[in-house]
């Protein structure tokens, strides 16, 4: 009953601190609405999703902020957190209770990683702690990213490193002025010839 409630009821977007799972997808406490896929197995948590993004399968994301319009692929880890290697041992057992009980509390600290809009992330990535990914960019498969990456960059590599960046100057400041994910879905859908043609980039 208390499913079914849910269902009719509560919009997904508010569905902050409910869990869900269904087609062995799991997100629990996240922000989305209806216009967000998750693909099988994909697991998010302690996130915001924003409208029409994807999420691929087996991807695994914590703690992160996502725009609209972003294609997360298949096998990503997004702001897993590292073990310390200044501390005595590198092993969990003194910040987290199932590692062998020794404390009561989790004691971790997430640093949030954003992500922007029309981000691609390509099958196998990393996404460290902390990281900020701007608008447009795309990051190419089992890259690690360790560090920001600027708008419509291109990055690639362990650690990613920027390649070139999708479009020129020029072009990535008209586009980042008409910030096209704001626009209402109407306007797209009656010009998607616009957003399925090519724009010159740079060689």
């Amino acid at each position: 009953m208390i499913k079914k409630f849910i269902k009719k009821f509560i919009p997904k977007k508010l569905l902050k601190g409910i869990s869900y799972y269904r087609n062995n997808i799991k997100v629990t406490n996240t922000i989305y609405n209806d216009s967000v896929s998750f693909a099988y197995e994909s697991d998010v948590r302690n996130s915001k999703i924003d409208n029409y993004s994807s999420i691929g399968r087996y991807a695994k994301i914590t703690h992160t902020e996502i725009g609209k319009f972003c294609s997360l692929s298949w096998d990503i880890t997004i702001n897993a957190i590292s073990h310390p290697l200044n501390n005595l041992t590198t092993h969990a057992f003194p910040y987290v209770p199932n590692a062998g009980k020794f404390v009561n509390k989790r004691k971790q600290i997430h640093k949030k990683v954003i992500i922007k809009n029309d981000v691609w992330i390509g099958a196998n990535s990393v996404i460290l702690p902390g990281v900020t990914i701007g608008n447009g960019v795309a990051i190419g498969a089992s890259s690690v990213v360790t560090k920001d990456i600027p708008d419509y960059a291109i990055v690639a590599g362990v650690p990613a490193k920027i390649i070139r960046y999708r479009f020129s100057e020029d072009i990535i400041k008209r586009l980042l002025i008409l910030k096209w994910w704001d626009l209402d879905p109407e306007i797209i859908k009656n010009h998607i010839d616009v957003w399925g043609g090519n724009l010159i980039a740079n060689p």
